[in-house]
């Protein structure tokens, strides 16, 4: 081996009568042939240098050296043969880093500009940290899948497996043999048994995607595993025990749905410990023109393309409209324009946005367990952003809608519409 050079790892099995049946390449070149022969008796004290106190099937691990190098030493007991895993620390240490350095970048995905994101992806780093189930809620399209699998990667098991299921519309069947598996014979047809979700993902985490939609029985079932973390596969006896953390997703307002009797009061309580509320993108609009951009060079980046420039029409026409699919809907009305323009500029005339009619009721969608208060002056702010197109002047406005200026000025400032976001 090259000074420098990393190698695999090399392993060596050996019968239950100690005798040595096979070793790969990396193990030929680490350990001399003369220890080395097979069904011949292989010492493993002596071969690898352990004093004969060290018992290796009572530690997980053992940090030995051979040619000057630091090895983590696994020994790996089966029914008919015996393993050794040797790997060199150095390359344990550089896959560590590698794994760390897609940690740390995970929420590299989002756009930030705004303060509203910058704080959520701040509390998000925090919370996944955590082991207690998380809980991320927000409306269609906000990105609650991407924030769960950033959640996973910056956390202490972005190395391990993450898997997701969309509860939404899913037969309770369907459900449990999905995420709990399932038994030989469970169904008719079950010809051998399945590993679930759960353990499938055995020190990762699960994203329950419309947890709203999950029935009463099924969230009786989860609440006991996320409990204790022991569970039974379907039509099996033997309980199951796994390390996962649960992260679940939702579009609407659980604490609405508890009220209705419509969800498990001591489910939400445990799912409400840490919980992310995803910004609609009109709540977010600083984030429009980077998220433009991102759009843009994805999608050029995916034609093999170079990325048309942007004329600077666009973002402010972008920004004054209410997105109610959210960051969904930008990204597909920009791929949408992408994928028929023939100039090597994006225009507002490429950009063709549903009807001025049902942006303006769009609120409507996002009124959920709001006081009539509250929707009286989301009300209020659309209308304010809708006729100041036409009346861009707080006192055009308030002759418009015939109160006073100083009144208007205020509601502009309080509602953050603001004369240069027009211009």
């Amino acid at each position: 081996m090259k000074n420098g050079q990393i190698m695999q790892a090399a392993i060596i099995e050996i019968n239950n009568n100690q005798q040595l049946v096979s070793y790969n390449q990396q193990a030929g070149e680490l350990i001399s042939s003369n220890l080395l022969i097979l069904n011949q008796t292989f010492n493993y004290h002596k071969v690898f240098s352990l004093d004969n106190s060290v018992n290796l099937d009572t530690q997980d691990d053992t940090i030995i050296v051979l040619n000057s190098q630091y090895f983590l030493l696994q020994k790996i007991n089966e029914s008919f043969k015996i393993t050794f895993v040797l790997q060199p620390v150095e390359y344990l240490k550089k896959r560590l880093s590698k794994i760390n350095v897609v940690g740390n970048h995970a929420f590299d995905i989002f756009a930030d500009q705004s303060q509203t994101m910058q704080k959520l992806i701040a509390q998000a780093k925090a919370f996944s940290m955590q082991r207690e189930p998380l809980l991320i809620t927000g409306e269609t399209g906000t990105g609650k899948d991407l924030l769960a699998s950033a959640c996973h990667q910056y956390s202490p098991r972005g190395d391990q497996t993450f898997l997701g299921l969309n509860c939404a519309a899913m037969p309770d069947d369907v459900v449990e043999s999905e995420l709990y598996g399932h038994a030989l014979g469970a169904y008719p047809g079950a010809l051998e048994s399945k590993k679930g979700f759960f353990e499938q993902a055995n020190g990762g985490s699960v994203l329950l995607d419309g947890i709203d939609e999950m029935s009463f029985q099924m969230q009786t079932k989860l609440l006991r595993f996320i409990n204790d973390g022991y569970f039974r596969r379907v039509g099996d006896d033997n309980e199951v025990y796994v390390d996962v953390r649960i992260i679940c997703a939702t579009k609407v307002d659980l604490a609405e749905l508890v009220e209705q009797g419509k969800f498990r009061k001591d489910l939400y309580y445990r799912l409400n410990v840490l919980s992310l509320n995803l910004p609609s993108l009109q709540e977010r609009q600083d984030d429009i023109a980077p998220l433009t951009h991102i759009f843009i060079d994805e999608f050029a980046h995916k034609q093999g393309i170079k990325p048309p420039t942007v004329n600077q029409d666009v973002i402010p026409y972008l920004t004054h409209y209410t997105w109610p699919g959210n960051v969904r809907q930008l990204k597909n009305v920009l791929y949408s324009a992408l994928a028929q323009l023939t100039s090597s500029q994006l225009t507002v005339k490429d950009i063709v946005l549903p009807a001025i009619a049902s942006a303006q009721v769009s609120w409507i969608n996002n009124i959920e367990n709001k006081t009539l208060d509250e929707m009286t002056k989301q009300f209020e702010k659309e209308v304010l952003k809708s006729l100041y197109i036409e009346y861009p002047s707080s006192r055009k406005l308030a002759k418009r809608l015939g109160v006073s200026h100083t009144s208007i000025a205020n509601k502009l400032r309080d509602y953050g519409i603001r004369e240069e976001d027009f211009c």
